[in-house]
């Protein structure tokens, strides 16, 4: 779980010397060489002040004092170089998986190979990973030339990031030369949402009898032979066509026809303008979390579960049971980005063809009235089972979607409601207004939106 990557030099540089300044005025550039610098600049200052001073009264001691602060300057900036150049480091990082909430922990070892003690060295591994800051400072006296030090962070987003590179700052005695030297070892790392045990909410109550009406492409075993595709990660060799591999030189699998089996379909909005809140605390943030915990609960169950996301990295995958493909999905969930443009509507619109009696819906939103509700409630009467997960849009700091709750409800889609703050698990245990099957129309005084506060 562990790794110690050895992290050959990459740049010896001042501190803060990056080329961040090209192209700023120049009153600018003076101001932030004076803040990073201070005592070295008031010195030169000092220096020319003394100079000034013993041209014009002869005194020669100011040109003494001149000489002395000159040597400090050199022998400062040469401990500088020199102890930078003989520091080295290298970090044990752990691989992973991580998930939203858990604990990142690195160790960093750090050595001086020089005789120079360094008072102060701080150790910094850079990250771009929200909220954690991977940074400790180690004392490296005459008499220690190794320290190691550990440092400890809470993940709080989902999402892709990078650790590294690491970087070591140092500088001489005086402060008045500091320098960081970066080493090589970046690492990506994916943090996936966090899982939550879910009540079997949405699982149809016995699978179909007889043949559908259309028939479907699956990976389950079947009679009958739909069509095939190339081999993937986790496909058993028995399903493996082998006249197809001859022919194309490809290994081939066999697809099955779904035939009567059920199946889960779940459907995560990422559209931005169905969004609301600041991650963490945001309407997709908590749709992540729920949507990978239906389909680690349903795909634990051995459904074939589909998915449908256009978010920043756009997904549509057929219903299936491999681990391949829940895994597939659960890094798109963890990676992609609430930036979507297409409307839940045109999603449904696209994916009609794939729903069937046989098919349970799960569709995780935030957006406001409009005519997916309309779409839901079509596809209900077709005997598709539908369960709509619906944030409350206003507890997470955005505009009351309460129009959508009283639309769903009178069009008879079972939905349940999900505030900021609130157990995901006890808001998935019964729909609003109780009603206990799919298809079941509300009564007028179940459609008032339930106005209990937020826990």
């Amino acid at each position: 779980m562990l790794q110690i990557p050895s992290l050959p030099r990459r740049k010896d540089r001042p501190a803060n010397s990056a080329g961040r300044s090209e192209g700023r005025p120049a009153g600018k550039k003076v101001t932030r060489a004076l803040r990073r610098h201070p005592v070295m600049y008031g010195i030169l200052a000092i220096m020319v002040i003394q100079f000034m001073s013993g041209m014009a009264t002869g005194f020669d001691l100011a040109f003494r004092l001149n000489y002395v602060l000159g040597i400090l300057l050199v022998g400062s900036w040469v401990w500088s170089k020199a102890g930078a150049d003989q520091i080295t480091a290298r970090v044990k990082r752990p691989s992973g998986p991580f998930s939203v909430g858990d604990s990142i922990t690195e160790e960093i070892f750090v050595e001086n190979r020089g005789r120079t003690p360094k008072a102060w060295v701080e150790v910094e591994d850079k990250t771009d990973i929200p909220g954690l800051t991977i940074r400790q400072v180690a004392s490296l006296g005459i008499m220690v030339s190794f320290s190691r030090v550990r440092a400890t962070g809470t993940l709080t987003r989902r999402g892709k990031y990078t650790l590294g590179p690491l970087v070591v700052r140092a500088s001489d005695p005086f402060g008045l030369f500091p320098r960081e030297v970066e080493f090589e070892g970046a690492n990506s790392i994916l943090v996936y949402p966090r899982i939550v045990p879910v009540p079997d909410f949405a699982s149809p109550t016995a699978h179909e009898v007889g043949d559908n009406s259309r028939r479907m492409r699956a990976n389950i075993l079947s009679t009958d032979v739909a069509s095939v595709r190339e081999y993937r990660d986790g496909d058993s060799i028995g399903r493996i066509h082998w006249l197809s591999t001859a022919r194309t030189g490809r290994l081939m699998v066999k697809q099955f026809d779904r035939g009567s089996s059920s199946h889960v379909w779940v459907i995560f909005d990422q559209q931005a303008e169905s969004q609301a809140g600041e991650a963490p605390d945001s309407t997709d943030e908590c749709g992540a979390t729920i949507a990978a915990s239906v389909i680690d609960r349903y795909g634990r169950s051995l459904l074939p579960v589909g998915y449908s996301a256009h978010g920043s990295i756009p997904m549509v995958a057929p219903p299936d049971r491999s681990l391949h493909q829940r895994e597939s999905i659960m890094q798109n969930i963890a990676a992609s980005l609430p930036i979507g443009r297409t409307p839940l509507l045109n999603i449904l619109a696209d994916l009609e063809r794939e729903f069937s009696q046989s098919s349970s819906l799960v569709v995780i939103t935030a957006a406001g009235d409009g005519d997916w509700v309309g779409a839901l409630a079509g596809l209900q009467r077709r005997g598709v089972r539908i369960s709509t997960v619906l944030m409350d849009r206003e507890s997470f700091g955005g505009e009351s979607n309460d129009p959508a709750l009283q639309s769903l409800m009178q069009g008879g889609v079972r939905t349940f409601r999900v505030r900021h703050g609130e157990s995901i698990s006890d808001a998935l245990t019964s729909p609003v207004g109780g009603a206990g099957r799919w298809g079941a129309r509300a009564t007028p005084r179940q459609a008032v939106p339930n106005t209990e506060p937020a826990l």
